[in-house]
């Protein structure tokens, strides 16, 4: 049988975004395991081994996350990729993306993170197209579908023309050698870079369904002068000037916007928090709040699509349309030191669930059983 081919197309190793960040840990769970794949890809990171061959595509524009490479690469998946998967004989292709061939030359298997673009369709303004009109198709040409959560699964039960075909929901995992609990020493420094001392942790860009503005004014009507709201993500164009938000409310001495903060750096802050905060309206799986259980932080988060998945019963839960309700979650949990250490010691465990799986395994023996069917 021909090899297992990857389209890591997309893969940008310098970028931290969500789909980056699980393409990371799918190749580095899928390539320690004993099968050998060909692999396609722009990212000259990724080192040749006697095993695996790797197919670096010349043209590195085409993994940018921009209009111009995401419709390059659109191109190459009905282009060049079909002639590449000919002359190699791969067996099938597998995308940690939904991305893939809509006239497809092997049998091939796609990855459904969530369907933001349709639920927040102003959210992506562009990238609504693709799953109005691209998306359906590549899911009716696919033998398999993949995604992170149950909730997501439903969702695209819901939407696409599924039929037949399997999906199968392989939950996320995190690194677990960065994000765990950090000890104290580590924590004050970095308290003292960010200018910290008792804080609440929010992390997140500032889009829209990310709910800041609800979380900032939510803060705003906790009465807690020596409590400090630190924001960690990119400050969104859609929402540019939630920045204001705060001194509009009177507390812009008490909110800080970090923007990027190094993954190191972010998990010390997680150890450091009082709690973490994560009104999100919408997640396909929800990374953050399992970063913040592993690091040993009391967790409020939605009660909402995925998120009870993930966090289980180790987190303090909330209603994201009411202001009311995630001030209410603040202010219990920060002020309840026993409800703190019991959320502390429930995160750790939770997260142990995900931190056990083997994702790649997980991956390979699905890639595996598909390719047998379609000998």
């Amino acid at each position: 049988m021909g090899k297992i081919a990857i389209d890591a197309s997309h893969f940008d190793a310098a970028a931290f975004d969500g789909l980056n960040r699980y393409t990371r840990e799918v190749l580095t769970g899928l390539l320690a395991t004993s099968e050998s794949f060909l692999v396609y890809t722009s990212a000259t990171e990724l080192e040749k081994t006697d095993r695996h061959s790797i197919s670096y595509l010349q043209d590195r524009r085409i993994s940018r996350n921009t209009f111009r490479g995401n419709l390059s690469r659109l191109w190459w998946h009905q282009t060049a990729l079909p002639r590449l998967l000919d002359r190699e004989k791969a067996s099938l292709l597998y995308s940690p993306v939904p991305e893939g061939m809509l006239f497809p030359v092997c049998p091939q298997a796609i990855t459904i993170h969530d369907l933001l673009p349709i639920l927040f369709p102003d959210t992506y303004p562009r990238l609504k197209y693709y799953f109005q009109y691209i998306l359906p198709r590549l899911v009716q040409n696919s033998t398999a579908i993949l995604t992170v959560s149950e909730q997501t699964k439903q969702d695209i039960e819901r939407y696409f023309p599924v039929g037949d075909r399997p999906i199968h929901v392989v939950y996320q995992s995190y690194p677990s050698d960065v994000f765990y609990p950090i000890d104290l020493a580590r924590q004050n420094d970095v308290k003292r870079h960010y200018n910290l001392d008792r804080f609440i942790l929010g992390v997140g860009e500032t889009r829209p369904y990310k709910n800041m503005r609800r979380l900032i004014e939510a803060f705003a009507r906790i009465e807690a002068e020596d409590l400090e709201l630190a924001i960690v993500g990119k400050i969104n164009k859609m929402d540019d000037t939630i920045t204001q938000l705060p001194q509009q409310l009177k507390i812009s001495d008490r909110v800080k916007f970090l923007g990027f903060v190094p993954d190191s750096d972010l998990a010390a802050l997680y150890s450091a928090a009082t709690a973490f905060v994560f009104p999100s309206l919408y997640e396909g799986f929800g990374i953050p709040p399992l970063e913040a259980m592993a690091c040993g932080c009391p967790a409020i988060v939605s009660r909402v699509a995925s998120l009870p998945e993930v966090c289980g019963c180790a987190a303090y839960y909330v209603n994201p349309f009411h202001v009311e309700s995630i001030a209410e979650g603040i202010a219990k949990v920060a002020r309840n030191d026993r409800m703190r250490n019991y959320l502390k010691r429930q995160g750790l465990e939770q997260a142990e669930k995900f931190k056990a799986q083997d994702l790649g395994e997980r991956i390979l023996n699905i890639l595996q059983d598909m390719r047998l069917k379609n000998k």
